[in-house]
């Protein structure tokens, strides 16, 4: 057994009055007005669609999302030291960030916690990896950008900060998938080829 709100009815003359009273406060107050013909509009810039979020990085200095959408289109990889698939593509997204330097930027943001973020920085410089690494130690980016807990993670945008492509985890080959795709968003491949993945 359930127990219902008692709501008060309404007869029909009181429904329509109310109806009238809604229509009148959502209707313009004056004329409307149109633009002259020939008249340009200025559009506000347009805001990525993405939210936005700002992270130390591993090497001491400090990155935005929107900073780095604002020179262009952006990847965002989520990773961990403990995950083994991930450190099999960090070196594939390493030579993307080599290769499209300027033209994309590359974003590892890593997800160790506290007690392990230590050890990233020296991982890069032993495997020689030049990419900029955002540090999510609380995870709060990852809920943020729904992650999910799955890694690896990535997702690609456009300078707009719309979603072009999403990947959860990583077997070989995945990187060619990404690199097509990439090529398609530079303008460097027809965009059948990247192909629906």
């Amino acid at each position: 057994m359930s127990c219902r709100t008692p709501r008060p009815r309404l007869t029909r003359l009181a429904a329509a009055a109310a109806a009238v009273l809604v229509l009148a406060a959502l209707a313009p107050c004056g004329p409307l007005a149109l633009p002259e013909v020939g008249a340009t509009e200025q559009a506000a810039p347009a805001r990525p669609a993405v939210p936005d979020w700002t992270l130390r990085t591993a090497d001491g200095g400090e990155v935005s999302l929107h900073g780095a959408l604002a020179r262009g289109p952006v990847l965002v990889s989520f990773w961990a030291l403990w995950c083994n698939p991930c450190l099999k593509e960090l070196p594939h997204l390493d030579a993307l960030a080599r290769d499209t330097a300027g033209r994309l930027t590359v974003l590892a943001v890593n997800q160790d916690g506290p007690k392990s973020v230590a050890r990233v920085r020296p991982y890069l410089q032993a495997k020689k990896l030049g990419l900029t690494v955002p540090l999510d130690t609380a995870g709060d980016v990852a809920r943020k950008m729904q992650v999910g807990g799955i890694l690896p993670f990535l997702v690609l945008y456009d300078a707009g900060g719309n979603e072009l492509y999403r990947h959860i985890g990583y077997r070989e080959g995945d990187e060619a998938t990404l690199r097509e795709k990439v090529k398609v968003l530079l303008g460097e491949a027809p965009a059948d080829s990247a192909g629906a993945r």
